[in-house]
């Protein structure tokens, strides 16, 4: 395509905010658009927006609304599709909002791209289509996220919905109940992403239930197993995964082990067993403790993070200390750390005993400074080491990248040698800021995936 026709396509703006699913059924929109439509880059102008929004927290919401005034007056004249899970809980809200032309809930995700589709035509004075051309079959999924690689490890979701209705959580409500993407399709999504990228990350939103639901009944352990047998990915990353659901087996596995990054996100969210009971976890601190400690001895190295929430209705100093204490004893890496928000229509939000919002605040920052301090131990603990990395950018002389233990390094850049976007490089890491991991590149050359 010439520049000219280049400059006349009419171009699309995505904006993902929240967790990986939100990222990965954005990155399904702009796959499923078609020649037809540009992907507008940082600063372009386009004709549609796709927002797609989040409803995890109170601030979640605040976030969604202001990225959609945000994007009225960055592309004024836009024609903007509010998506995702606040606007399949609150369709009202966002419909209201400027600019706002269309609003497709997160169970609908799969009509977003047609949506755009017949809003482009729009614009252009003509028909849309009735379809945005998805696989037969697998519409609600949306496209598999290739045909525009937006990242070099990009995120293949192969769950929505969940089943679980912890007290607190609102999004059973946006996503509906738990399903998987058919096994087959799932390998072959994953083959096409791994054909083009050096790391695919599988996520969903409850991705431990993966396959449940599956006739014949399938797991996450087998997809995983499948996909290395076959080759389909240089490396797989899994994306949060509830602790007593992560596939120990497949972590000592001589087999599968060395495709998989030393890298899991174990939800946690409190230390104290009256407290998950109140948040109806399917765990206590011991079940926790002994998931933690299983996986950190079967990937000596790894790096563990945990989200952790503050603040809960009844949650005591006593509660707090429980949780600071088992996060003290265990060797994670990082947490996220969440002040309660009680969200409209989940069990929480009607709870007795809500503890003041500057207590939460304070115990969530006790809890930042304890994360802040073990990630810079962490990374302390990657000096002199030699760490494979995906190269995500180069730029002013210095490659950039992730680690399969989730750390950002960085590099003096040598593209001759194979520095480029999308390699996949080994650094021995000399080291860090506090943030980012400094290294040179260490022998053998880089390789492709």
């Amino acid at each position: 395509m010439d520049a000219s026709s280049e400059r006349l396509r009419p171009r699309v703006a995505i904006v993902a905010l929240g967790c990986r699913v939100s990222r990965a059924d954005a990155d399904a929109v702009a796959s499923a658009l078609g020649e037809g439509v540009a992907i507008a880059r940082k600063g372009e102008r386009a004709d549609v927006v796709v927002v797609n929004t989040c409803t995890i927290t109170a601030d979640a919401d605040s976030a969604a609304r202001q990225a959609i005034r945000r994007a009225a007056r960055e592309h004024p004249g836009a024609a903007i599709v509010a998506a995702g899970c606040y606007a399949q809980l609150r369709p009202e809200v966002l419909a209201a909002l400027p600019g706002v032309a269309a609003v497709v809930g997160a169970r609908s995700q799969g009509e977003v791209a047609g949506t755009v589709a017949r809003l482009v035509a729009r614009g252009q004075g003509t028909d849309g289509p009735d379809a945005a051309g998805e696989p037969a079959g697998h519409a609600a999924w949306g496209e598999a996220p290739v045909v525009r690689a937006r990242h070099t490890r990009p995120f293949l979701k192969i769950q929505d919905g969940c089943d679980a209705r912890c007290s607190y959580c609102i999004v059973p409500l946006a996503r509906g109940d738990s399903r998987s993407l058919p096994f087959d399709e799932a390998l072959r999504r994953l083959a096409l992403l791994g054909a083009r990228n050096p790391e695919v990350v599988l996520t969903g939103v409850h991705l431990g239930a993966y396959g449940r639901e599956l006739a014949p009944r399938r797991s996450l352990a087998e997809l995983v197993r499948a996909a290395v047998r076959r080759g389909l990915a240089a490396r797989l990353r899994l994306s949060s995964i509830e602790p007593l659901e992560v596939p120990q087996e497949l972590l000592a596995d001589p087999e599968v082990s060395p495709s998989l990054c030393a890298h899991l996100h174990l939800p946690l969210q409190s230390g104290s067993d009256r407290v998950l009971a109140a948040m109806r976890r399917p765990y206590r601190a011991d079940g926790y403790r002994r998931a933690v400690t299983e996986a950190a001895a079967r990937l000596p190295g790894a790096c563990l993070g945990a989200d952790v929430l503050t603040g809960f209705p009844g949650e005591t100093d006593v509660d707090h200390r429980a949780t600071v204490a088992l996060v003290e004893a265990l060797p994670l890496a990082y947490l996220h750390v969440f002040p309660f928000s009680p969200r409209p229509g989940t069990v929480a939000a009607a709870l007795p005993g809500a503890v003041p919002a500057a207590v939460a605040r304070a115990r969530a920052q006790e809890l930042i400074r304890l994360s802040d301090r073990r990630w810079r131990a962490f990374l302390a603990g990657l000096r002199g080491r030699e760490v494979e990395v995906v190269v995500e950018r180069v730029k002013d002389g210095v490659a950039r990248g992730t680690s399969r233990e989730y750390a950002t390094v960085c590099w003096p850049a040598d593209p001759a040698a194979g520095d480029v976007r999308g390699a996949l490089v080994r650094v021995r890491v000399g080291g860090d800021d506090g943030n980012v991991c400094e290294g040179v590149r260490a022998d053998p050359p880089a390789r492709r995936a």
